[in-house]
């Protein structure tokens, strides 16, 4: 059952019947959802662009952005596409430059606070948001970021540090969370072993992808300054074939800091201070250019034996191995989608990072 309320959370309505429904999360990134249903005067009342989807046996929440009328098949339906409550943080830019040298979680938390939730400026709230409690996730960072969306640099900071962010929305309230997901590889005894594949049962397809034609492992980082004197540093790894690398234009990051000496002027950032924050944006980058090794799956729902959002979740550590491919992967649950047709209800998940899609190749480029 599918529920419908107001972007202030004032339930409308329901939808009983669809005829398809993808219901798409993802761990570093917004989820989404596209919606098909018959054409009558109360669906489209309903389905409004603004208005938000939910489900009571899924925290996720989804505003509607699109919508649209198709007659395939010689039937009428009205299709809608929504985005993850997480993309209301694209409304909004970093009014400012942050200087950033303390936990990722933190510098997180720091950009959604006032940007979204107490922001000087009274007319940047938006109230419906709020953050659940700080969980002390480790992972040291020293950064600079200056004037960009709010989500985009968000999303990059969880993809770079393989930190988790989902909406949690109880059909009342909205709290943005951070989290890390469980290792359930069979490399530990913590916690339950989760394994997928064919021969146990589990999988009923699969595709495997592996590339790296992109693949970059060293960095040249060039940050402020001009000709000989431009600040520079470099992150190395391999020789010869295995070296490939990655010029990284980082003429963004100022060396000044934002404090100012007793005359007015701006106040120089140390030198090993401002070498960090080029390193830390050369792994960033490098993190775009990484090997693309994926499995994307279709679970059987009607085996007992691992079931998603019970066994394991979005963003667990998983073991596939694969017999027949000579391949064992104990990689992250980074998506998953749950399709629901006339024909039954199919899940599909996707292991490990995948060759990125032409837009995404774009916005790697222009970054």
């Amino acid at each position: 059952m599918l529920y419908v309320c107001d972007e202030n959370f004032n339930r409308l309505g329901m939808v009983g019947s669809f005829s398809y429904l993808l219901w798409r999360k993802k761990y570093s990134s917004a989820g989404e959802a596209e919606l098909h249903v018959d054409v009558t005067m109360k669906n489209i009342d309903l389905l409004k662009k603004g208005n938000i989807l939910f489900r009571q046996d899924d925290n996720e929440a989804m505003y509607i952005y699109y919508r649209g009328f198709s007659d395939d098949n010689g039937v009428d339906q009205l299709v809608v596409k929504c985005s993850s409550l997480l993309k209301w943080m694209d409304r909004r830019i970093l009014w400012g430059t942050y200087n950033f040298s303390e936990t990722v979680e933190s510098a997180i938390r720091q950009m959604i606070n006032e940007n979204l939730i107490n922001p000087s400026v009274a007319a940047r709230k938006i109230p419906q948001v709020q953050l659940t409690a700080l969980k002390n996730i480790t992972g040291p960072i020293t950064k600079q970021i200056s004037y960009d969306e709010v989500y985009s640099s968000i999303e990059d900071l969880c993809n770079t540090y393989d930190l988790g962010i989902r909406c949690i929305f109880d059909g009342r309230s909205l709290k943005y969370d951070l989290y890390e997901g469980t290792d359930r590889t069979i490399n530990q005894i913590e916690n339950p072993q989760i394994i997928l594949s064919k021969s146990r049962g589990n999988l009923l397809k699969r595709t495997y992808e592996d590339a790296d034609n992109d693949f970059k492992n060293t960095a040249l980082i060039a940050g402020a300054g001009e000709g000989t004197a431009r600040k520079t540093a470099t992150i190395e790894s391999g020789t010869g074939l295995s070296r490939r690398e990655l010029f990284v234009d980082a003429r963004e990051l100022s060396d000044k800091a934002d404090e100012q000496d007793e005359d007015g002027n701006a106040i120089d950032i140390p030198d090993a201070q401002y070498r960090q924050l080029l390193l830390n944006k050369g792994t960033g980058k490098l993190a775009e250019y990484v090997e693309f090794i994926s499995f994307d799956c279709e679970l059987d729902v009607t085996k007992e034996n691992t079931k998603l959002n019970r066994d394991f979740f979005l963003g667990d550590l998983l073991t596939i191995p694969d017999e027949r491919l000579n391949i064992l992967m104990n990689s992250r649950l980074l998506e998953h989608d749950e399709v629901y047709q006339k024909d039954g209800k199919s899940i599909f998940v996707k292991v490990g990072k995948s060759v990125p899609t032409l837009p995404q190749a774009l916005k790697r480029m222009v970054k």
